[in-house]
């Protein structure tokens, strides 16, 4: 399966998650939620693709992506859950759990996706 579906499916699946679980339905319901999703997803395709680059360079190169990816996704993440508290919309604790789980599902899904490549 490649990289792309992957991620197409993994989105997919975090989605239909989160319209089941209970204590996730209001957050779930917010079209903000569901943005955010995309958000992630666009980002891991775009670290994908930075990785296949820097693959073929040198050390340094990739090192300074794997650096980048990681310093992105994490200012990303706060600056989305920032937003999300300082607009005072509802719900704040589960958007920011829901965020930090979405932080580490496409970050396993990159990683692993990453050390296949590399091998």
């Amino acid at each position: 399966m490649s990289f792309y579906l992957k991620t197409a499916t993994l989105s997919v699946a975090i989605a239909l998650l989160s319209n089941v679980l209970p204590f996730f339905k209001g957050t779930s319901s917010s079209p903000i939620w569901y943005c955010v999703i995309l958000i992630y997803a666009l980002l891991t395709i775009f670290s994908w693709k930075w990785i296949a680059k820097a693959q073929t360079g040198s050390a340094i190169k990739f090192t300074t992506a794997v650096y980048g990816i990681t310093a992105l996704k994490m200012l990303l993440t706060l600056i989305i859950i920032t937003s999300y508290l300082l607009a005072k919309y509802p719900l704040p604790k589960q958007f920011a759990f829901g965020v930090f789980a979405l932080f580490i599902a496409f970050t396993g899904l990159f990683v692993s996706a990453t050390i296949q490549r590399i091998k």
